[in-house]
C-alpha cells in the first residue's frame, strides 16, 4: 500500500500566517517508515552474533572510532572522517579520494580517468582486508591513509563532533550523546522544508547532536564553532525554527526512533545499557565553542544572535581544552 501526503501549514513564531504559508512545508508521512537503525534481519544478526561481531569488539576497544547507526547501514568515524560504511557482513565503502592529497589544487571532479583507476584499486585492495574479517588491519590502514588526508585536508569541525561523541559517555559527563549529523528523513512523521526569512533556497532540518542528559530528558543539540560559525548563512534563529516546525512539532516518532536507536547501540556494546529516555518532549539547545579569538568578543556576538529568537534556550558553554558537556 502506499502512502498519501498531505501539504499542511504550519505558523512560526514571529512570521504571519501568509508569509508561513509561502515558506513551509510539512509533509505528512505513513507508519511504514522505521526511522535510524538496522533493520535488515540477516545484518542484524551479523552484527550480534556473527561475522561483524569482532568488528563491533575491535571498535568498543579503540577511542579514535566512532559507530553511528543510520537507516540500514553503520557509519565509522575516525577524526570526523567516514572510515566505513557498512551496509552488511560483505559491503563497505571506503572513500577512494582519501588516496588522493591534493584536494585542494585540483578537486575530485577534475581527476582524471588514469589517477580514478590508480584511487579505485588502491581502495579494492582495503576493502578486500575488511570483507576477509581482516577488521585490525583495514582500521590500521585506513588511519594511516585518512591521516594523511586530513594533514592536506584539514577539518576541524568534524573533528570536534567526533571528540564529542567520544567523550560525552555514560557516568563520563553530563550527557550522552547517541547520534550525529541527524538529517530528518522525508519519510518521517515531522519531515518539513522551509524557506527561511529572506532567503531563497529551501532548508531541510538537519540536527548536529542528539544526547541524553542524566535526566533522561533527550536533547537535540546544534553545535556552534569560534566566530565563523557566527553570522553565517545557517543563524541561531534558523536553527530553532527548523526544529520548531520538525522535531518539536510533533516529537513522539522522534523519541520511539531513538529509543530503537539507543536499544541497539546498547545491543551493540556502544553505550552503557543504564542509560535510558525518560522524558515526554525533547529540548532544544546550543553548544559553543570558542575559537583563539577574542572570547569576550565571540560571547557578545552569539548573545546579539541569541537575543533575536526571544526565546530561553539552553546554552552550552565548552571550556577550554574540554570536549565534556557540562551543565553549570
Amino acid at each position: 500500500m502506499g502512502y498519501d501526503e498531505l501539504c499542511v501549514f504550519y505558523s512560526i513564531v514571529g512570521i504571519n500566517a501568509k508569509k508561513t504559508s509561502d515558506n513551509l512545508e510539512i509533509k505528512m508521512k505513513n507508519d511504514k517508515y522505521l526511522g535510524r537503525g538496522i533493520h535488515k534481519e540477516q545484518f542484524l544478526d551479523s552484527l550480534t552474533s556473527g561475522k561483524l561481531k569482532p568488528m563491533l569488539e575491535i571498535i568498543n576497544k579503540d577511542k579514535d572510532l566512532d559507530v553511528q547507526i543510520r537507516n540500514n547501514y553503520l557509519n565509522i568515524y575516525y577524526d570526523g572522517g567516514n572510515i566505513a560504511k557498512v551496509s552488511s557482513a560483505n559491503s563497505v565503502l571506503f572513500n577512494k579520494n582519501y588516496f588522493y592529497t591534493d584536494m585542494k589544487n585540483n578537486p575530485a571532479k577534475d581527476i582524471n580517468r588514469e589517477t580514478k583507476d590508480i584511487l579505485s584499486g588502491k581502495r579494492n585492495e582495503l576493502i578486500c582486508k575488511f570483507k576477509e574479517g581482516n577488521f585490525k588491519e583495514y582500521f590500521d590502514d585506513a588511519k594511516k591513509i585518512m591521516n594523511i588526508w586530513f594533514a592536506a585536508n584539514p577539518k576541524p569541525e568534524r573533528k570536534e563532533q567526533h571528540q564529542l561523541s567520544i567523550e560525552n559517555q555514560y557516568n563520563k559527563s553530563d550527557y550522552t550523546i547517541i547520534d550525529l549529523e541527524y538529517q530528518v528523513s522525508m519519510e518521517s512523521k515531522f519531515y518539513c522544508t522551509f524557506v527561511p526569512e529572506g532567503k531563497s533556497k529551501p532548508k531541510k532540518p538537519r540536527f548536529d547532536i542528539i544526547a541524553v542528559d542524566k535526566a533522561g530528558k533527550l536533547c537535540v543539540i546544534e553545535l556552534k564553532s569560534g566566530t565563523g560559525a557566527l553570522g553565517n548563512t545557517s543563524g541561531l534563529k534558523e536553527h530553532y525554527e527548523c526544529y520548531k516546525c520538525s522535531i518539536g512539532r510533533n516529537p513522539e516518532p522522534f523519541k520511539s526512533e531513538m529509543e530503537n536507536l539507543l536499544s541497539q547501540k546498547q545491543d551493540f556494546g556502544l553505550i552503557d545499557d543504564r542509560l535510558k529516555i525518560l522524558s515526554t518532549e525533547p529540548e532544544f539547545m546550543f553548544v559553543y565553542s570558542y575559537d583563539e579569538s577574542d572570547k569576550k568578543a565571540q560571547f557578545n556576538k552569539f548573545m546579539d544572535e541569541y537575543n533575536v529568537i526571544g526565546e530561553n534556550i539552553h546554552v552550552i558553554w565548552l571550556q577550554d581544552k574540554s570536549w565534556k558537556l557540562l551543565d553549570k
